[in-house]
């Protein structure tokens, strides 16, 4: 018997790369106040479904108790009609009264400083609404390189092209930014399709920008896979970049049993060798952008459940910020597009929520995940392990993606005789003996090791049992001497 260890190293200043960020589509998300339902239609998918600030204030003790500490919001400025997403900017100055006002914006920054957590918003730049007024000002004609033009993704339709090599155009989108900054203290900015805009573009947005607070992120959506591409954006001023590249082989490899995961391996690897601080990519399962990963689990005719555990296990413990995209707590399904946005459901079970709950926790409580170096130990056809070191503290991730029990061996070499680790997931023990230590774990389980010097029995704690116990068993005996007088008395 033993007691789970806190981490050993002495809690450091916090920094953005022990973020665990949770990604939210307002409109989607909870409906605190139906007074801005004016144009709701929930029969509509294409129309607003009533979420706004108020609606998140009320669930941010709900995220933080599942232990994510920054929220991100997709745009919040004024959208032309049935702009329910955020991208169809018609005034990148005035709030979505949808949503409410901004003072209930800047309450809600509030309350988020006031529970510790940080708050980014989307910020798009490569396009804006065709209804967008700039679209027919006079004397802003080169601020478009098109003024209507498909997007990758269909159902944004047609949208207005910003030229951000045009000086004009530059200046403008970093003034907004500044505004922002100032005028609601908001921590950063979630920059989508920011591959889509000149590196030299964020050079400058990010030196102006950054001048209006101190530690403001920047994160960087890439809609680009290769790693050229994603160091060179990663090397401008932008603090973090997504790690697109990882996402299909990591939906890949935890959509079923048995799947390989080597692809996953080597891209982590190389993403350790080329990024500058490879902390601060952010990994992803799913986005507004693709199909639920549920889908993927719906597809394949397995339980969700199993597949989200273990890929979220993966996903918390890997290098880089786990961005974790609204609904997945409650493994909600969705196609792309619109189907991908639906309300989220309050009224579902706590399983899948407690198994997040619980990875936050860890993660939070241990440098190693989220400062740590990386290391592959074994990895063969779904089962995968790999060691997270940070100063003194050493984990060990062990994840099993088969549909047999594994038994996994591990030299001593590789750590010392007198360590045993310490699950802190399912709470397993593994020590030792001469030449190694053995990892046995069920199919569909995953746990993480904590390194830690061997405990021995834990003599009070037994006492305490051994106590309680013939307590227990002297009630009983005197419970049975009482009734046995009552009946002698009454008879």
């Amino acid at each position: 018997m033993y007691t789970s260890p806190a981490s050993a190293i002495e809690k450091e200043k916090r920094e953005w790369q022990d973020e665990t960020m949770y990604f939210l589509m307002v409109d989607r998300f909870n409906n605190g106040d139906t007074l801005n339902d004016k144009e709701v239609d929930r029969q509509d998918p294409l129309a607003y479904q009533g979420g706004d600030f108020m609606g998140i204030v009320d669930k941010l003790d709900m995220l933080k108790e599942m232990g994510f500490t920054t929220i991100v919001l997709t745009p919040i400025f004024q959208n032309e009609k049935k702009g329910y997403h955020g991208y169809w900017i018609t005034n990148f100055y005035k709030i979505n009264k949808q949503f409410g006002s901004i003072k209930e914006f800047k309450n809600l920054v509030s309350e988020a400083h006031d529970r510790d957590m940080k708050v980014l918003v989307d910020f798009p730049v490569t396009h804006v609404s065709t209804s967008h007024p700039w679209v027919d000002e006079k004397g802003k004609e080169n601020w478009f390189t098109n003024k209507k033009e498909p997007v990758s993704q269909k159902w944004l339709g047609n949208m207005a092209a910003l030229n951000l090599k045009n000086n004009e155009t530059k200046r403008e989108l970093i003034k907004v930014a500044k505004w922002w900054v100032k005028n609601t203290n908001l921590d950063g900015y979630y920059l989508s399709n920011a591959s889509g805009a000149p590196l030299d573009f964020w050079n400058a947005f990010s030196k102006e920008v950054k001048g209006e607070k101190k530690d403001l992120f920047l994160l960087g959506e890439s809609q680009k896979k290769d790693l050229k591409t994603l160091t060179a954006y990663e090397k401008t001023r932008l603090d973090g970049m997504t790690y697109s590249r990882l996402n299909k082989p990591l939906r890949q490899q935890f959509k079923n049993l048995n799947k390989n995961s080597n692809q996953t391996i080597n891209l982590l690897q190389k993403k350790e060798e080329t990024f500058e601080n490879s902390r601060l990519a952010a990994n992803y399962l799913d986005s507004y952008k693709t199909e639920r990963f549920t889908r993927d689990a719906v597809e394949e005719k397995v339980f969700p459940g199993a597949r989200w555990k273990m890929a979220l296990t993966y996903l918390y413990t890997i290098p880089g910020l786990p961005l974790v995209y609204y609904g997945s707590e409650i493994a909600l399904n969705g196609g792309e597009g619109v189907d991908n946005h639906r309300t989220m459901d309050f009224r579902a079970g706590n399983q899948l929520i407690d198994y997040i709950t619980k990875l936050g926790e860890l993660r939070q409580q241990l440098p190693a995940l989220t400062r740590g170096t990386y290391e592959s130990i074994y990895n063969k056809k779904g089962m995968t392990v790999f060691k997270r070191e940070y100063k003194e503290e050493t984990l060990i991730v062990a994840i099993n993606n088969t549909s047999k029990t594994q038994k996994v061996t591990i030299p001593v070499s590789k750590f010392a005789k007198d360590k045993e680790l310490r699950g802190l997931l399912a709470g397993d023990l593994v020590r030792p003996n001469e030449k190694q230590f053995t990892i046995i774990l069920e199919r569909e389980q995953s746990e993480i090791y904590a390194l830690a010097k061997k405990t021995g029995i834990n003599v009070p704690l037994i006492v305490a049992l051994a106590l309680i116990y013939i307590f227990f068993i002297l009630f009983i005996f005197q419970n049975k001497k009482y009734r046995q007088r009552v009946r002698e008395k009454s008879a």
